[in-house]
């Protein structure tokens, strides 16, 4: 900041007066009649307002001149008016016949107060509370000091040693107690403001990216951003092609992102992951998951790209695991992406009500430690690697919707080429056409789904879910064509034993609710009072391979395995009917091969 043109002095303008006499006529009558609060926010909102604001001034210059033209208000406030009849020269007690008692004086400051350091930053530095879940009132906000210059440039700051940085250049000698009294006075009196949610707008290294309109826009304050891309956007720029003297390699970044999947459908959805981390106003309303349970697959590769087009301060390493613990989430207030790429083997995910919020931009409670708890918004996206498909208490379609599962099938084992992640996608050109094609090439406002990505979530949803792994195993293998409501939960106890044995069993209430939701996806529809004749009159060979004593024929006594496995029915039950009836195995039709041979082969 500088003083305006034609500006006078701090000292004149509040009269060339000695801090410690006054022997002069100087009109000095502005403050004699303010309390002394008064006083103060007057000389500091009139010092300021003769400031600019676009131009730089020196910490120690600002606290100079600000402490001088407080001090010379408050000479002003303890002598009183001037007496206009007191010649030139006259003394104190003459010319100023109304100064107060030294009992009654206010003393001179040493530095400025919490509240005047409070002020300056919120007028120089256009500190605000940038409110954390949209609602006003709640004191749910952090503090962010706007920075016009440095790495940071254009955004606010949140970070709470910026802030106190800021209050000791200000307050060099400033004391714990009056710290912790500024940041008070500056969560009072900060104007409360919303992060800036206009999905069209880009923060990068060099101004605001319209992606509506394809153009840059310069920074400006009343853009709310606390995180950003740092690179540059340069228009039209060119996909460099790197040549390795060593191995004679040409590589640029196109055909090395074609080489992580040979399917196109994965490469381009690979290049929207890319645009959607420098767009976190979009709501993507998932999670990519980059999924593979071998190594030197490209993920790890392929992350390094995202943090690099980012930048530092711009991303956060969340495992799914933390989402769950106390004091992991605090950095989602002020970064755009999160990006994991080691996520631990076995990883359970027992509370997911957050990670869900998380993904789609809903209101979640953030625990910060010495801090109240406080419901928090993160806008952004998630990006998580997987070398095993992580375990979920939640096992909704809600949960597998926010899921974007994709597949790295490719393995580069012998063929590594370090340089690329550790040089070639950190460089400056590199990123910058990335930059530029993802958001000025490239239209798109949600992802596209892979057939590839389809599957995997398909099997992510029976690896996750032991009544889908049953239903995916029973409903297939079934002989008989209504399959009673009591014979499933009977065989499913049975099933559960030999194939889940460390795991939690389902009551039969939550068996049943849970099974009629998805019995259709198999093509089996709950029915009630159902007859059993022509749908259960051939062997149910479930019966043996699980042993499910209770659905056996025990009245025959006889070897034929067969006739263990189809037992007396009732006239009708309730439960699920295959919706197309399916093929009869061969052995029920020629009677060539056994039931027990038939079931020795399937094992």
């Amino acid at each position: 900041m500088r003083q305006k043109e034609n500006r006078p002095s701090a000292g004149d303008a509040y009269g060339t007066v000695p801090f410690n006499c006054v022997n002069d006529s100087t009109d000095m009558s502005e403050f004699q009649d303010l309390p002394y609060n008064g006083l103060l926010k007057a000389v500091t909102d009139d010092y300021l307002d003769g400031l600019d604001e676009d131009a730089d001034l020196p910490f120690e210059s600002i606290e100079a001149e600000l402490l001088q033209a407080t001090n010379n208000a408050i000479e002003e406030y303890n002598l009183g008016p001037r007496d206009p009849n007191a010649p030139m020269g006259a003394p104190i007690k003459d010319a100023y016949p109304n100064a107060k008692a030294p009992a009654d004086r206010v003393r001179k400051l040493k530095a400025m107060t919490p509240w005047q350091v409070a002020s300056v930053i919120i007028r120089l530095y256009h500190a605000v509370g940038i409110r954390l879940n949209g609602q006003e009132g709640d004191g749910n906000f952090d503090v962010g000091v706007y920075q016009s210059d440095g790495e940071r440039r254009g955004l606010y700051d949140t970070r709470t040693e910026t802030v106190r940085r800021l209050i000791t250049a200000l307050h060099p000698g400033i004391s714990d107690v009056d710290m912790r009294n500024t940041e008070n006075k500056l969560r009072v009196l900060v104007p409360k403001v919303e992060p800036c949610k206009d999905k069209a707008l880009v923060p990068v290294n060099n101004g605001i990216f319209d992606y509506e309109n394809k153009i840059l826009l310069d920074f400006d304050p009343k853009y709310v951003f606390t995180s950003k891309s740092n690179v540059d956007f340069v228009p039209n720029a060119q996909n460099p092609v790197i040549h390795n003297d060593q191995d004679g390699t040409d590589w640029d970044v196109v055909s090395w992102m074609e080489e992580l999947s040979d399917d196109p459908e994965v490469v381009k959805v690979l290049w929207q992951v890319l645009g959607a981390s420098l767009r976190p106003n979009m709501p993507w309303n998932k999670s990519v998951w980059l999924y593979s349970t071998q190594g030197n697959n490209g993920k790890g590769t392929f992350c390094a790209l995202v943090r690099n087009l980012l930048g530092k301060g711009s991303w956060a390493s969340i495992p799914l695991k933390d989402f769950g613990q106390d004091f992991m989430l605090e950095e989602l207030t002020r970064v755009q992406a999160i990006i994991t790429d080691e996520n631990d083997v076995g990883t359970y995910i027992d509370k997911a009500a957050t990670l869900k919020s998380v993904i789609t931009g809903d209101p979640f409670l953030l625990n910060r430690k010495y801090k109240a708890p406080m419901p928090c918004l993160f806008r952004g996206l998630m990006i998580q690697c997987v070398n095993e498909i992580p375990k979920l208490k939640d096992k909704s379609e809600s949960m597998y919707r926010r899921l974007l599962v994709i597949p790295f099938e490719k393995r580069f084992e012998g063929c590594e080429r370090k340089y690329i992640k550790d040089d070639y996608l950190g460089r400056k050109d590199v990123l910058e056409y990335v930059l530029f094609h993802t958001l000025y090439e490239m239209d798109f406002d949600e992802f596209s789904v892979p057939e590839a990505s389809e599957k995997s979530l398909d099997v992510f949803r029976v690896d996750n879910d032991p009544l889908r792994q049953f239903a995916d195993e029973v409903f297939d293998q079934a002989t008989w064509d209504l399959l009673p409501c009591k014979f499933l939960y009977d065989l499913y106890r049975y099933w559960f034993q030999t194939n889940v044995p460390q795991g939690k069993m389902l009551s039969r209430n939550s068996f049943y609710s849970s099974l009629e939701l998805i019995a259709p996806e198999y093509g089996w529809q709950l029915q009630d009072k159902v007859r059993s004749a022509n749908r259960m009159d051939v062997p149910e060979m479930l019966i043996l391979e699980y042993q499910v004593q209770e659905w056996m024929n025990h009245d025959y006594r006889g070897n034929d395995k067969m006739r263990l496995a189809q037992p007396d029915v009732k006239d009708s039950y309730r439960g699920y009917v295959r919706n197309k009836v399916g093929s009869i195995p061969a052995y029920m039709v020629s009677g060539e091969t056994t039931a027990s041979e038939e079931i020795d082969s399937n094992r």
